[in-house]
């Protein structure tokens, strides 16, 4: 084999490339039109802005490509590299941007490749949650038979209030469930499969580390499928209280508002800003990626598509109906293509344990459009850094991605 493909180690060439060609000033100047400094508006400084659904207005995957464009032509000519190559290369939803940059700007960007990109946007992304259930199937086809059942079982006790209490208590409830109250109980309800995901996270996401040894699949289907803690329901709330441990909490939310106000506070503090509100944003206007509990090949319950157009409405203003979010996907798929690429030399990597891939490309188009699909490997694992515990999978995936790369680039 020859040079295994890096792209950390390309990162940091092009690092040290700046800091050794260009002034701290110059490299700060080359962050800063990074940022999302919306074009052809003022370009004060995005501290004394907000996140208000005013200002997320300019927030779009067609404004970051502009900027993705604008800052190859600018560092180009400043670096003197207008005769160099350029390779758009992302990660998931920057390895969408990194796919749409070359279809879109083919003559700023002779290459791109996208790990565990979507490019197909979707309103009701159920296949997510196949995926996650598939994942426990292999590792245990008892466990999530019994994640479905202690389901099913939640979500009935959960529509009869004299089992509130019970819930409470077993699931160290932080406050009472409140009568009458659907928006908290689907709240709970999706809390209580975020909880299951923590449990699988390594299987699907690499690039996770110094995640708690407690939260690992082989605890979560052993506890589920062990008959003599009782009922699956009894079981999943050991897996609770497992969670509610390693993540060193007291109780677990169950409320409706916490959610919105967190999603819906608009401040921009560097120090402790979180991307949920913006992400949220694009989901309720561009792409959708709902992940519900809609297909009967997973084993969650209770999770609708109308409970995510209920809270984009909530958190954006009501005119962010079910309409608005629709005609967003359907925008974005006739804007980009959606699985109908138009374009060439675009590299789609993705793992089969990544639930992303099912909105991705995983079969060659064609010969300039070729898939690397990487058996047994989660999110965004080929850009992860090499590790000893790499699998022969994913070391072949990255060789097979830096040589088409060469190729092409000598072409």
């Amino acid at each position: 084999m020859g040079s295994v493909f890096n792209p950390w180690k390309w990162k940091d060439i092009f690092l040290a490339y700046l800091l050794t060609n260009c002034s701290l000033y110059e490299v700060k100047e080359i962050e800063r039109s990074l940022q999302s400094a919306f074009e052809g508006h003022d370009k004060a400084n995005l501290m004394s802005r907000d996140l208000s659904t005013a200002s997320l207005r300019y927030l779009s995957s067609r404004q970051a490509l502009a900027d993705i464009a604008n800052f190859r032509t600018e560092i180009a000519r400043k670096l003197g590299l207008t005769e160099n190559k350029w390779v758009a290369y992302g990660g998931s939803y920057g390895g969408s941007l990194a796919v749409w940059s070359r279809i879109k700007h083919p003559n700023l960007f002779a290459a791109a490749v996208g790990s565990s990109a979507p490019i197909q946007a979707k309103l009701n992304f159920y296949e997510y949650k196949e995926v996650i259930g598939r994942i426990l199937s292999a590792h245990n086809s008892e466990c999530p038979k019994a994640v479905k059942e202690a389901f099913a079982i939640l979500v009935q006790m959960l529509k009869r209030p004299k089992y509130y209490s019970k819930l409470e208590k077993d699931f160290m409830l932080c406050e009472p469930i409140k009568i009458n109250s659907p928006k908290d109980t689907a709240f709970l309800k999706v809390n209580m499969i975020c909880i299951v995901h923590s449990f699988v996270r390594k299987q699907i996401n690499k690039i996770i580390k110094g995640e708690q040894d407690e939260l690992n699949i082989d605890n979560l289907c052993d506890n589920m499928t062990d008959t003599s803690l009782g009922s699956p329901y009894d079981r999943f709330t050991k897996i609770v209280h497992l969670f509610l441990k390693s993540k060193h909490m007291d109780c677990l939310n169950a409320n409706y508002n916490d959610e919105l106000e967190q999603l819906s506070n608009p401040s921009l503090d560097y120090l402790r800003i979180k991307y949920d509100r913006q992400w949220f944003y694009q989901c309720c206007t561009e792409f959708g990626f709902f992940e519900t509990t809609d297909s009967k090949n997973q084993p969650f319950s209770g999770t609708p598509l109308r409970y995510f157009f209920q809270l984009c409405s909530d958190v954006f203003g009501p005119e962010f109906s079910r309409d608005l979010v629709a005609r967003g996907v359907k925008t974005t798929n006739k804007y980009y293509g959606g699985f109908n690429v138009n374009g060439s030399k675009i590299i789609f990597s993705n793992g089969s344990n990544d639930p992303w891939h099912r909105l991705g490309i995983t079969k060659d188009i064609s010969e300039d459009l070729p898939a690397v699909f990487i058996k047994g490997e989660g999110h965004c694992a080929d850009v992860s850094e090499q590790d000893d515990t790499d699998s022969a999978e994913l070391i072949e995936a990255r060789e097979k991605i830096f040589q088409i790369l060469q190729k092409w680039l000598k072409q």
